[in-house]
């Protein structure tokens, strides 16, 4: 293995460590989010959402509330990203390295998919996007 390709590697541990914290960070964010939207949305009218000012306040709530909590418990580990589109960011400033950023890409995609895939199992009732 060259130096070079060793240097990416250097930090793989904390790079595992911080894709299996931003999955679960990730997971726990759109668990609350999508949840309390599917809440709102499925109270109303048999399962379809009603266009009004208070269901996007509450969805916009919802969304808010999630992530102040899930960056409150894994900013201090992972950096709280929760989103590939920061995780570019980051990696095109240099901020971190390409190991890291395609870990945290592939835990963040795979946390929203698992939280969208629960809040759909639990929620009753036909899917409200139909």
């Amino acid at each position: 293995m060259s130096p070079r390709i060793g240097a990416l590697f250097a930090n793989i541990k904390q790079d595992f460590r911080g894709a299996i914290l931003e999955f679960a960070g990730t997971f726990f964010f759109l668990t609350l989010a999508f949840g309390g939207v599917q809440a709102t949305t499925s109270a109303g009218s048999g399962g379809q959402p009603s266009p009004n000012a208070l269901n996007v306040l509450i969805a916009s709530l919802n969304f808010g509330f999630g992530l102040l909590v899930s960056a409150w418990l894994f900013y201090r580990v992972t950096g709280g990203l929760f989103n590939p589109n920061v995780s570019l960011a980051l990696f095109i400033t240099g901020a971190i390295g390409p190991v890291r950023f395609v870990l945290y890409c592939i835990a963040q995609l795979s946390g929203a998919i698992a939280a969208a895939a629960v809040v759909l199992a639990l929620s009753p009732g036909p899917c409200s996007y139909k």
